[in-house]
């Protein structure tokens, strides 16, 4: 890469960063008297859970709790580190109960994006170098790389309603981290950084046993990999199947085992895998860690969907594998072997499914720029090939204008109301850290992210035993527990087995509660203290 690359890339990092800001710039400009920005224009739930892991880092703590779900359980370190760190940070510089805190995490967490999103988009571009000779194949490849999509929209149209895959599945595709999720973006570009390392030690003549100089390589890649697997665990063994294709498609192409292939990536493994057996055991030695990881539910969708959402850089990528494969070397088997293999994974009876196409877009965006440059060579349509490249693109396009589309009209979830904050921020300063509130399931989401209190639930896969607590919730609400039932509920809020933490301290009684019950005088209310009542939010105190 010559410096004119470098600063081109920089450019364009500069650019993808800047566009994808815009829509939250222009959030923050909509706030007013009564509606404050949430920080995050989709994903509010997710987004809203992202905070309040910082929280915890605001509050001195390094290990990580489940703060949805009311259950005991023991808290485990090096779980959202890329969280905890910062607000770690943002911890030292202010008290936890200073109503500032919250704006000063979502003011981090977009520094985070602003950050990882630039190091990912020069990492992709270094890494398609690796696969294309010039720098305009390069350029295209990134571009698709990170902006690129599908067809899935055109589904809509025959009655089908699903959502597009790659509307809301961030690990196949790139746009959706570039515009909101950071440790996603640094999990990526961590993931491409560690295989740079690895292939810059396979050169011509390589033998099983690495050479002195290859041992730094390895150690880098395996810190890259360390950094996955603290940003995201359950991408390290992703990591793992993506080299165990690599290496079977190597094996294809040189007709012979890739020793020295298969050596240097047990190396790198061997570094990692510590951490995920860490991660392994603290799950199923966490009963509340297990039920949490087998309620996280991601399955892929029907496989009509991944065809639509792939099919313009699938086509292109067609007539670009065989320039790609006929490279020296077994780096281009890589490749090859990873696209080939993401079909068989993201359908593996496991509950994850759509993350094991974590980062598929990378070698399919290197494809697919090789395919145009070899129909450009065959005289091909250039108006047909350009075609291609706009409805990969497009999905990015409406993503975006959605987000500027979203500001428009402050409302809930992307906005919540100046007066629920102003509740919440009294409630984090005359309450105890941990102690539990009892609200509806939207307010339940949104509490850890601006108080240090817990919530009996808020978030699916991390509320244990959502639909339980869903029916228990909606029973209390609608004023239909007797006395003796409302007093066990408060002293013992848990889904069945599972010891408590503590009673429910707090009750929570807003807009979104009084759409739950019958009238604005619930019978429930009798005997508990009224601790706030502002606004047209009242906190009510559980005594004992």
């Amino acid at each position: 890469m010559t410096r004119v690359e470098w600063r081109n890339v920089l450019l364009l990092a500069l650019a993808v960063v800047i566009l994808t800001s815009a829509p939250y710039v222009l959030a923050w400009s909509r706030q007013g008297n009564e509606w404050q920005f949430s920080g995050f224009l989709f994903g509010v739930e997710d987004g809203n859970a992202y905070l309040g892991k910082m929280r915890l880092g605001a509050r001195g703590l390094w290990n990580f709790s489940l703060f949805y779900t009311p259950e005991a359980h023991e808290s485990v370190p090096l779980f959202y580190l890329t969280h905890i760190l910062p607000g770690q940070i943002v911890g030292r510089l202010m008290a936890e109960t200073d109503p500032a805190v919250t704006p000063t995490l979502i003011l981090a967490y977009h520094v985070m994006r602003v950050l990882f999103d630039a190091l990912l988009i020069v990492v992709i571009y270094r890494f398609c170098a690796k696969f294309l000779d010039t720098p305009r194949d390069r350029m295209i490849a990134t571009l698709l790389a990170a902006l690129g999509g599908g067809l899935g929209w055109l589904l809509s149209f025959t009655g089908q309603g699903a959502l597009p895959a790659d509307f809301y599945i961030p690990e196949g595709f790139s746009f959706l981290i570039l515009f909101g999720i950071p440790h996603l973006a640094l999990a990526r570009a961590a993931l491409l950084g560690g295989l740079l390392a690895v292939m810059r030690t396979l050169h011509a003549g390589s033998v099983a046993r690495p050479d002195r100089s290859d041992w730094g390589w390895l150690a880098a890649a395996g810190i890259c990999w360390l950094v996955v697997g603290l940003s995201v665990p359950f991408y390290l063994a992703t990591v793992y199947c993506v080299l165990g294709a690599w290496g079977l498609a190597a094996w294809v192409k040189a007709k012979r085992f890739p020793w020295a292939l298969f050596v240097r990536a047990v190396i790198v493994a061997a570094i990692t895998l510590p951490l995920l057996l860490f991660y392994v055991v603290a799950f199923a030695g966490n009963p509340v860690f297990a039920a949490w990881s087998s309620q996280n539910n991601l399955a892929s969708p029907a496989p009509i969907q991944y065809v639509f959402a792939y099919l313009p850089l699938s086509l292109l990528a067609l007539f670009g594998v065989r320039r790609i494969w006929r490279q020296p070397g077994i780096g281009s088997a890589l490749l090859i072997g990873w696209i080939v293999i993401v079909p068989i994974l993201v359908y593996l009876p496991i509950n994850v499914q759509r993350r094991m196409s974590e980062g598929v877009i990378v070698p399919l965006a290197i494809l697919s720029a090789a395919g145009l440059s070899t129909l450009a060579q065959h005289k091909f349509s250039h108006i047909a090939r350009w075609v291609a490249v706009a409805a990969a693109l497009l999905t990015s396009g409406l993503l975006l204008l959605g987000g500027f589309l979203a500001t428009l009209n402050p409302t809930r979830p992307l906005f919540r109301p100046t007066a629920e904050i102003a509740a919440f921020n009294w409630l984090n300063q005359h309450s105890q850290p941990g102690e539990i509130v009892l609200s509806a399931v939207e307010t339940g989401n949104f509490i850890p992210a601006w108080t240090h209190l817990r919530t009996y639930m808020g978030h699916g896969p991390e509320t244990i035993n959502w639909q339980f607590k869903t029916n228990r919730l909606e029973y209390f609400y609608s004023d239909a527990m007797t006395v003796p039932e409302r007093a066990a509920f408060f002293a013992n809020p848990c889904a069945l087995t599972f010891a408590c933490a503590g009673p429910i301290r707090y009750v929570m009684w807003g807009p979104l509660e009084r759409a739950l019950a019958p009238d604005d005088t619930p019978e429930w209310a009798e005997g508990l203290l009224v601790a706030y009542d502002q606004d047209g939010y009242r906190i009510y105190e559980v005594t004992p």
